[in-house]
């Protein structure tokens, strides 16, 4: 559909519960189209996923993208990108991971937050069709965000310890990288 602009704090949408959908219309089929669209070209950072909070709308749904390497071509990264309306997270592991996050509705900003490693989520697609998904890693972490988003909780408020700016985040990056290759 279209491109939206990205809501960022401190609007009070952000933290706000999302509103459950029942019957998936026309308007419920296009948000889908546009968070698609806007998480496509996010850049700097990059979009893992978007949830309707952040285009300004109250709905309980979110996109959520699952990298994975292109196997024809392994230096190339593509994404399924996944539609879930009224996820509910049903099963998260024992096993947690902290990493860093960050998130379009909060700019220039990271931190370290803990999530499940492994989590199982139900939903329905956008032609109403219930899905149950096993996600794990980063796809698991993305998830996590999103589905909080929907509940009107931020990533702030879990961060464990020191916030970086893009500019100290791109800069831990690169020395990582440096330092591996």
């Amino acid at each position: 559909m279209s491109v939206k602009k990205i809501v960022t704090v401190p609007n009070p949408i952000l933290n706000k519960k999302t509103q459950k959908i029942g019957e998936i219309t026309d308007d419920i089929k296009n948000t889908a189209r546009d968070l698609i669209d806007t998480v496509k070209v996010a850049e700097d950072p990059e979009g893992a996923g978007l949830a309707a909070t952040q285009i300004g709308v109250s709905k309980r749904m979110c996109v959520v993208r699952n990298f994975f390497e292109d196997p024809l071509n392994p230096n190339e990264i593509k994404s399924n990108d996944i539609v879930l309306i009224n996820p509910k997270i049903t099963n998260y592991s024992d096993e947690k991971d902290i990493d860093w996050e960050g998130c379009l509705s909060v700019p220039d900003k990271y931190g370290k937050v803990e999530r499940a490693l492994k989590i199982k989520v139900a939903a329905k697609d956008i032609d109403g069709n219930i899905i149950k998904i096993k996600a794990e890693g980063f796809f698991a972490r993305t998830i996590q965000h999103e589905v909080d988003h929907l509940d009107g909780v931020l990533f702030t408020s879990k961060i464990e310890g020191e916030t970086l700016s893009q500019e100290e985040f791109d800069q831990m990056i690169e020395d990582q990288n440096n330092e591996q290759g």
